[in-house]
């Protein structure tokens, strides 16, 4: 299926492609998808998830090859399952009583702030497919891409390269993959950023150096078209090169316009004297 966005026509599998191919990821993009009923989620063809694990423990799996798909029976982690939309939020979480009681906010009114600020999924589904981007060439709901903090610059700078800033981030630490992540970016229909919270950092085993990235599957073409054309004047020379030795393997280093000598901050950094001859921005 193409994406139309702006004169841009691109399918997933391109769009991933330009993702693969000019960013440094180390592990594989995420496609979430979301079933309204049981049929929806009997057709989808994945491993069934055959225990309890937390939706970011499968998001970090699905990063490192292993798919699958689970029904609220398998979710280990009550608050994903809040987030994603497949049982409702009790009356002690949205209270703001249970963070309190935890002593992760400072006071009840505070934590009943962050309640009430919380994104989830307002459709009830039956189930979430969890899969490595790559290997399903159907549209997903979301994609997550969990990277580090360079990577996700050049994602937020191809962003603004068709839309501009982003103006609504949401984070706090909490819920990270199941609601910074998937459900308010998907509700919002908008990319947001995550820090990750302590949560999915302790069973996720996600790296210090790693941050997580939401991105609705309506964004993705025109990010990855973004990406390709802040190539030349945000990426520096050395990554240029990477991208070019890794094009060469497969004989596509012709597949992009790359000039190594073009960079928006080529003699920015002269002084206030001489930026009138300066060519940077």
């Amino acid at each position: 299926m193409l994406v139309k966005y702006g004169g841009i026509k691109m399918t997933y599998v391109e769009s991933l492609k330009k993702f693969d191919d000019l960013l440094d990821l180390k592990r594989q993009i995420v496609g979430i998808y979301f079933f309204e009923n049981e049929t929806e989620y009997n057709q989808f063809v994945a491993p069934v998830c055959q225990k309890l694990l937390p939706y970011c423990v499968t998001v970090r799996n699905a990063s490192e090859g292993q798919g699958t798909k689970m029904t609220v029976e398998n979710f280990a982690c009550p608050a994903s399952a809040v987030a994603l939309g497949l049982i409702q939020e009790d009356d002690y979480s949205q209270s703001g009583e249970k963070h309190a009681n935890m002593k992760v906010y400072k006071n009840l009114c505070v934590s009943r702030s962050v309640a009430e600020d919380m994104v989830y999924c307002q459709k009830r589904i039956f189930g979430v497919g969890v899969v490595p981007a790559k290997d399903w060439d159907g549209n997903p709901d979301m994609v997550i891409i969990v990277t580090n903090p360079a990577n996700a610059m050049r994602i937020l700078q191809g962003h603004a390269y068709h839309s501009g800033q982003l103006k609504e981030i949401k984070m706090a630490g909490m819920q990270a993959i199941c609601q910074e992540c998937t459900s308010y970016p998907y509700e919002k229909d908008q990319i947001n950023i995550s820090m990750m919270c302590s949560g999915t950092r302790h069973v996720g085993r996600w790296g210090e150096d790693e941050m997580g990235l939401g991105i609705p599957y309506s964004q993705f073409a025109k990010v990855a078209d973004g990406i390709e054309q802040t190539l030349n004047p945000m990426e520096n020379s050395q990554n240029k090169k990477k991208i070019l030795d890794k094009l060469k393997i497969e004989n596509r280093e012709n597949d992009y316009k790359v000039n190594r000598k073009e960079n928006y901050y080529r003699g920015a950094y002269q002084g206030i004297k001489n930026r009138n001859n300066s060519s940077g921005a």
